[in-house]
């Protein structure tokens, strides 16, 4: 997935296509980092991983979850990578993208 740069503040259960939750990143040759897509974050109103009925899409693209948070303290949510910026041969809003890797 490269690298997450998350923005804490923008976690807040709300969907704004113009302001993702993450920013994603992977190294570029010779140092340095490039920009390669985006991933939204959405709390799951409920808090239970046995539902999903607040599931949000995107663009036609259903969001991944409810799953539980990352880290201590995340809530239950559900998201959503974009690879905007970076070929993605498993798709454009595919979780994985197989070719990015970090050293």
């Amino acid at each position: 997935m490269g690298y997450h740069y998350v923005n804490g503040a923008r976690i807040d259960g709300k969907l704004d296509v113009a302001h993702p939750e993450v920013l994603l990143f992977a190294s570029k040759p010779g140092g340095g980092h490039r920009l390669t897509g985006v991933e939204y974050i959405v709390i799951d109103a409920d808090q239970s991983l046995a539902t999903s009925g607040d599931r949000p899409v995107l663009a036609g693209h259903p969001f991944d979850g409810p799953m539980p948070g990352h880290f201590p303290g995340m809530p239950v949510h559900y998201d959503l990578h974009v690879w905007a910026w970076a070929d993605n041969p498993a798709g454009s809003f595919a979780t994985w993208n197989p070719a990015i890797t970090c050293p």
